[in-house]
């Protein structure tokens, strides 16, 4: 019987890994991210995997192990002393199910009225407080405290306290 497993592969080979995973038939889950980061001194939009080094792969455990194992790119399959260890279905599932536009949606981690601090730009370093997102979900609308003025920022810019 197939189930899902989870393997760690080299950096940045889980493209590959997934490639020839899905090359020799197997069902494999890369899951990526969308999202707008700040990078050297600007705001830039970038793809990224949600579980860098990780790719999960539906196989049989005691036929396919031996080959996912040796695959080029893989690490290791994440197991237990019993051999390699299951996914539940409902794991992958509900990523599976966040999954729009070939990208898995990330909802805010903020919440109304929390203490955030701002990453860059002019106001860098300072504490604001979470007021609420903006339509396109990039952009947030802030209280900064320290000169008492609302502000509209990029998503990336923030971090929670």
């Amino acid at each position: 019987m197939e189930n899902w497993y989870l393997i760690y592969t080299k950096p940045k080979c889980e493209d590959m890994v997934e490639g020839k995973l899905i090359g020799a038939g197997f069902t494999v889950l890369n899951a990526k991210v969308r999202e707008r980061k700040f990078l050297r001194g600007k705001v830039m939009d970038a793809v990224s995997p949600l579980f860098p080094s990780y790719v999960f792969a539906k196989f049989e455990k005691f036929r396919d192990y031996h080959l996912i194992r040796y695959t080029r790119g893989v690490k290791w399959v994440l197991s237990s002393e019993e051999g390699p260890s299951e996914i539940p279905d409902r794991v992958v599932d509900s990523i599976v199910e966040r999954i729009e536009d070939g990208f898995v949606k990330i909802r805010s981690s903020f919440t109304q009225g929390q203490n955030v601090i701002i990453k860059g730009g002019p106001f860098e370093g300072f504490t604001a407080v979470f007021e609420k997102e903006m339509s396109g979900m990039e952009r947030v609308c802030l209280l900064l405290k320290a000169i008492n003025v609302r502000l509209v920022i990029d998503r990336s810019m923030i971090a929670g306290c």
